[in-house]
């Protein structure tokens, strides 16, 4: 499902993101730049300052786990279906990780460049995360207008009807405040 096609379709307005992971970074960057923008839905998502680099926020280092491409531009997860997948039924998993592409490095260097000031912050803090320790999460979730806790993996695919529902509400409030 597209989430941004099918949230304007039925409120009128821009969502802004529905992200987790790598995705909340451009996406709090971009409903920063952006006019119609009336909530972002993070799940495990970086939630960083301005001017701080994921790779930054990191210590500077990446992951051992993660695999750099031959070239060295690029890296993905190397162990994606314990990490990323985590809890994810495992031909699902399977089949996910055979469709993660590579991530330019320059998604972990270049710091934030702006963070939204007056959109509404959903948080979903994933409590069976290996990824993204929960009680990092729970540091970001206080930013929200609203969080929330699954008991997921990092992956919404682990825990898809709970995801649903923060997404409907998110939805709801759009309509609601529109």
């Amino acid at each position: 499902m597209n989430f941004g096609k099918f949230f304007t379709r039925h409120t009128g307005t821009t969502p802004g993101a529905f992200r987790g992971s790598l995705g909340g970074v451009p996406a709090t960057w971009a409903a920063a730049e952006a006019d119609q923008v009336t909530e972002l839905v993070y799940i495990a998502a970086f939630a960083l300052d301005p001017g701080t680099s994921m790779r930054g926020w990191m210590g500077g280092d990446l992951p051992p786990t993660w695999i750099h491409s031959p070239d060295g531009l690029a890296v993905k997860a190397g162990d994606a279906e314990e990490s990323s997948f985590s809890g994810v039924d495992p031909v699902l998993a399977a089949e996910a990780v055979k469709r993660l592409n590579w991530h330019g490095l320059r998604a972990f260097t270049e710091k934030l460049g702006a963070r939204p000031g007056n959109v509404p912050l959903t948080y979903v803090v994933v409590t069976e995360d290996p990824a993204r320790h929960p009680a990092v999460q729970e540091q970001w979730a206080v930013r929200g207008a609203h969080s929330l806790r699954v008991p997921s993996g990092h992956s919404p695919l682990s825990h898809p009807d709970e995801i649903a529902t923060v997404l409907a509400d998110a939805v709801a409030r759009a309509t609601t405040d529109a």
